[in-house]
């Protein structure tokens, strides 16, 4: 209980900001850290760390992804041309998807949280659209294509939705900061739909009061209160740096994130 103390203000800080700079929810860096800390708790073991993990993760983002897009949208950045077919789709399928991730083992839903960030990161740095036009059109089939997308990984991998979102939206030709604002906004709408779906497969399934279907509020709430402090820090940092930048930053940190679970879960390290 003491490392939660200790780590989770300051994971809130960093998801916070990274939250802001990148539109990603903080749930590439909350998840790792919380398959560390939440098995302190004897309620938490190996066979249920990963659900529990994503499912406070989405919580969190709630309120990190709420902070992070109104800055953004403060800043000029949020197109709703762009916006709206991602949010009217991505809701839905995020619900659909976290009744889908229960049935799965910690293990493999550990694996697809690596796999995906880490083709993500590729697609981000070997994205075509390295730098897009603001007027760029997209159509709405495909936007709204990326909604479906997000809500299903996000939800079942426990991400605020940018770590899926940016580097789809990109490649499709949205420019990055658009995109970023976009995904910021969705990823509230994935975290509330998300979790509700947490909330309803995992009510009761233990007597603890510190549990909210598979959420551990208490951590969350530690984590929320410093991250929506911080997401308008990320959003100011954004503002100063070139879009290829933000993508290369981005590209680099899933990967890092990536090798590390991937090494951790195949027993490699």
């Amino acid at each position: 209980m003491t490392d939660l103390l200790i780590f989770t203000p300051l994971l809130g800080i960093v998801a916070g900001f990274l939250s802001g700079l990148l539109g990603i929810g903080g749930g590439i860096v909350i998840i790792p850290v919380l398959l560390y800390l939440l098995p302190q708790l004897p309620q938490v073991n190996d066979s249920n760390v990963a659900i529990i993990s994503i499912a406070t993760s989405l919580f969190t983002i709630c309120i990190t992804a709420f902070s992070s897009g109104r800055s953004h949208y403060k800043n000029g950045n949020v197109n709703w041309a762009i916006t709206k077919p991602v949010v009217l789709t991505v809701g839905i399928s995020a619900i659909v998807a976290s009744q889908i991730a229960v049935q799965l083992s910690s293990a493999w839903l550990t694996k697809i949280f690596a796999v995906l960030l880490m083709v993500l990161a590729l697609l981000m740095w070997r994205g075509k659209h390295d730098i897009a036009d603001d007027k760029y059109n997209v159509s709405r089939v495909k936007l709204g294509f990326g909604g479906i997308l997000t809500g299903t990984l996000a939800s079942m991998a426990g991400l605020g939705g940018g770590a899926i979102l940016v580097p789809y939206m990109t490649f499709i030709g949205v420019h990055v900061r658009q995109a970023i604002a976009t995904a910021a906004i969705a990823g509230v709408v994935v975290a509330v739909f998300g979790t509700l779906g947490y909330l309803w497969a995992g009510w009761k399934w233990t007597s603890s009061a510190d549990f909210l279907g598979y959420v551990h509020w208490p951590t969350a709430l530690m984590i929320m209160a410093f991250s929506y402090f911080s997401a308008p820090w990320g959003v100011k940092a954004g503002q100063k740096l070139q879009q290829a930048q933000l993508k290369k930053v981005f590209a680099v940190f899933m990967m890092l994130v990536s090798i590390k679970l991937l090494l951790e879960v195949l027993q490699v390290w």
